[in-house]
């Protein structure tokens, strides 16, 4: 479970203890029992407030799609007219559609990536990368080259939107890296922040209600 947090009132040692320190400000010992892998790292002041398993190598689900966000963010035109296409669909299994997109509908980018974190769409995931990169492919290359960059030395995808591979991990330590650095993106910060999002009527589709499903961030999940 990686949390950055921006604590102003929290004291600390700036550099104490760095996201790549083995010894946390706060310690390592297990505080939360059925907890696998944890990490509290405060941004403001670079310091690894706690750490628990911090580098063991995990499934990473649907946090892939903090850097899926980040990406297109970064590299896409947010109100660009994007179709969905029966090819990148069809990559997807029948269950794991979620937002429901129907083939040849027009969205926006951004709508797309709403989609995507509020609703956790995968369709909307493989749709954007797509577009984005040309190929979902194209867009994994990316993502790993990003996380190399950031320093993250224990992670590998292998798609954009969390549907489990075995190949495909990462740790604690390095979502932590990942999510800092993205949440110096405003875009990414409002799109993160969430709760509910109203994609509006397409050629295909009249208005999606979408609600997150995340209980650390939705009171009434």
């Amino acid at each position: 479970i990686p949390l950055s947090i921006s604590a102003e009132n929290i004291s600390v040692s700036s550099g104490c203890s760095t996201v790549d320190g083995e010894l946390p400000f706060l310690g390592n010992q297990r505080l939360v029992e059925n907890v696998v892998s944890a990490v509290l790292y405060e941004v403001n002041s670079d310091t690894l407030m706690y750490a628990d398993n911090a580098d063991a190598t995990l499934p990473p689900v649907s946090l892939v799609k903090i850097l899926t966000a980040l990406i297109a963010i970064e590299k896409g035109t947010l109100s660009d007219a994007v179709t969905v296409t029966a090819d990148v669909l069809s990559t997807l299994p029948k269950d794991a559609a979620v937002v429901e997109l129907a083939v040849d509908e027009v969205l926006t980018l951004e709508d797309l990536i709403n989609c995507m974190m509020v609703a956790s769409g995968n369709d909307a995931a493989a749709v954007l990368a797509d577009y984005v990169m040309g190929s979902q492919e194209n867009f994994v290359n990316e993502m790993n080259q990003y996380a190399s960059k950031l320093g993250c030395t224990n992670t590998n995808f292998t798609n954009v939107h969390g549907l489990n591979d075995p190949n495909q991990y990462t740790t604690a330590r390095d979502m932590a890296r990942i999510l800092a650095h993205a949440i110096e993106n405003d875009k990414f910060c409002e799109i993160f922040g969430d709760i509910y999002y109203n994609v509006p009527e397409t050629n295909k589709s009249p208005i999606r209600y979408l609600e997150s499903e995340n209980y650390l961030m939705n009171d009434d999940k």
